[in-house]
């Protein structure tokens, strides 16, 4: 029936406290709400630069073809020119007022040779205006396309290269960058915003060498979304926070009291008393395990054991401490008399 007990008080009953604190938290913090913050599209577009090319041929006993098509190997002194042409589209979800600005530029650029080509300096550049800047306006539409023709001489910018190169008389990699440039600006009919995008698609043209290749790359802006966004929000129901929070603290409360019940010293009084004299006059005290023969002596009682200290103080002869069974006897022996004060534990009778 003891063990049982024992369970309950310190097993079952801290167990179901555990399980009310967590109740308690769990209405606590169901209390706070939170909105996860978004972003809402109100108005996105896709903006395409391109291009192609094809490759003019001087006349020649070699090649019987006038010009050749795109992503071909070609031999420098046989080129003349490169024909390009660029395009733009611009598709929106909705349609807007825009205005665009388009060119094209060229660019002879030079880079001193070092034994890692990814190392290479700019030493040198000239630049060029292929296709003067240009402003268009669109109305109340989704979308436009337009398209850019070039004329490349490839000769002439090949043989200022090659000049520069030979005056000089220095190791250098030069090509030749064209690039078609397109700034939109404007508004959608809703008004969410304003559209900004950049876009450029680039021709590179390597310059004096045997035979070369040429490559192409566009780039346009990462976000092309006009876009409003939500910040998280923190909902409190205060009354419910409240009142969890105040059981909360009752029930921890009531915890600490009785786990201070529970857990608390099992000594009892009668023990707890000896313990306390035997502390504070354990210089005057000597315990022993095996009481002396007692049989010869005349004993005498004492009610208590501040007058016993008395009799110690005035004989000088130490108390000492014998448990006889449930109870304490505190003694001393003097001449035939034995001087007795005994403290009994009071459950135990």
């Amino acid at each position: 029936m003891k063990k049982d007990n024992h369970v309950i008080k310190k097993i079952i009953i801290p167990l179901i406290f555990l399980i009310i604190f967590c109740l308690e938290a769990s209405v606590v913090f169901g209390s706070i709400k939170v909105t996860k913050g978004k972003s809402d599209i109100l108005y996105s577009y896709k903006a395409t630069p391109s291009g192609m090319y094809h490759v003019g041929l001087k006349q020649n006993s070699y090649i019987d073809a006038k010009q050749l098509g795109m992503n071909q190997l070609y031999i420098s002194k046989l080129v003349n020119n490169i024909v390009s042409r660029f395009n733009y589209q611009y598709s929106g979800s909705e349609t807007a007022n825009l205005t665009y600005t388009y060119g094209v530029e060229a660019e002879i650029i030079g880079e001193y040779q070092t034994t890692n080509e990814l190392d290479n300096k700019r030493i040198w550049n000239k630049k060029f205006t292929l296709v003067p800047y240009n402003t268009k306006t669109v109305t109340n539409e989704k979308g436009f396309s337009f398209a850019q023709d070039v004329n490349i001489n490839f000769e002439q910018y090949n043989n200022i290269a090659s000049s520069f190169a030979k005056e000089i008389n220095i190791p250098m990699d030069a090509y030749l960058l064209v690039t078609f440039k397109v700034n939109v600006r404007g508004v959608p009919k809703s008004n969410v915003g304003t559209v900004s995008e950049e876009s450029t698609y680039e021709l590179k043209i390597p310059l004096d060498e045997q035979a070369f290749q040429i490559t192409t790359k566009s780039k346009t802006n990462d976000n092309q979304t006009i876009s409003k966004i939500t910040a998280a929000t923190k909902t409190i129901n205060s009354l419910t926070m409240l009142l969890a929070g105040a059981a909360f603290v009752v029930t921890a409360l009531l915890f600490f009291k009785y786990c201070q019940k529970t857990f608390a010293s099992n000594e009892s009084p009668y023990r707890k008393k000896v313990q306390r004299i035997l502390k504070e006059y354990g210089d005057i005290i000597v315990e022993i395990n095996t009481l002396m023969d007692i049989s010869q002596l005349s004993i005498v009682e004492v009610k208590s054991f501040n007058e016993l200290m008395d009799l110690e103080a005035e004989l000088r002869i130490p108390i000492l401490y014998y448990e006889n069974g449930s109870d304490a006897w505190f003694l001393i022996s003097h001449d035939q008399h034995l001087y007795r004060f005994i403290l009994r534990d009071e459950e135990q009778s």
